[in-house]
């Protein structure tokens, strides 16, 4: 039984990103903790069938939250808000707005383009999230420390960011809006990233750990704990924090 303090059966949580490990951990965790999620993702066909996946375990756990699968993009203004009014009208309200988009950044993104579909997306749940006086904006990113390994984004991308979680929690100080970030060392997902052509994941990372003796794995489950617990009341005085799962790989 999870601490009844994380429980998250009271919230909705809106989920925007690729399809990958991360958040496939978030998805089954959140709604383990009680959350309803809706996750916005048109780039992977099997997004749906894992959602079904999820949905079906509430027959063993009735307890569990329900997940639903958005295949709508999110290019432009337009596509953004239309996307947000489906799951506020579908699921009713909306708590969180998880943006895991930066997730799919690399050296070939369009920074700009980018940050204005990251800004987009917290303007417009704006609305839904002051109307339920609890709301709760977060983002997830690649950590910095992960360009040592490689470069998988420019770093004027992670500084862009960064400044954005500032300035809109700044902006929302005194409401009961937070905003914060995640930064994610070196899990699978960065692994398959950043050695698309290596064939063992494993093997991939005990060469690198050769490089880096402190080097750890973050685990999928780090990362959906860290969303678990900064959508909950827990959270409530945290804003415009980045907090960093890198088992302290930053700090070498």
């Amino acid at each position: 039984m999870k601490d009844s303090a994380l429980r998250l059966q009271d919230k909705t949580i809106l989920l925007a990103g690729p399809f990958n490990g991360i958040t496939q951990a978030i998805l089954s965790t959140i709604t383990e903790f009680g959350a309803s999620v809706a996750f916005i993702n048109n780039q992977s066909p099997n997004a749906s069938r894992f959602v079904e996946g999820v949905n079906e375990s509430r027959e063993i756990h009735p307890q569990w939250g329900r997940a639903a699968h958005y295949n709508l993009p999110l290019e432009n203004e337009k596509q953004v808000q239309e996307a947000l009014g489906r799951v506020a009208e579908s699921l009713g309200r909306m708590d969180t707005m998880v943006d895991a988009t930066p997730l799919a950044w690399n050296n070939s993104t369009d920074a700009a383009r980018a940050i204005e579909i990251s800004s987009l997306l917290a303007e417009k749940s704006l609305p839904f999230l002051q109307a339920k006086h609890r709301g709760r904006i977060l983002y997830l990113s690649e950590d910095p420390c992960v360009s040592t390994i490689a470069p998988t984004m420019p770093a004027t991308l992670h500084e862009t960011l960064v400044r954005h979680i500032h300035e809109l929690a700044e902006k929302h100080r005194g409401s009961t809006v937070t905003v914060n970030g995640l930064t994610i060392g070196v899990s699978d997902d960065f692994l398959l990233k950043a050695f698309p052509t290596n064939s063992s994941l494993k093997q991939t990372f005990e060469g690198l750990q050769k490089q880096h003796a402190k080097l750890k794995l973050i685990e999928y489950t780090d990362v959906a704990h860290g969303v678990v617990y900064l959508a909950s009341g827990l959270s409530s005085s945290v804003t415009g924090q980045t907090l960093r799962l890198t088992h302290g790989f930053h700090l070498s």
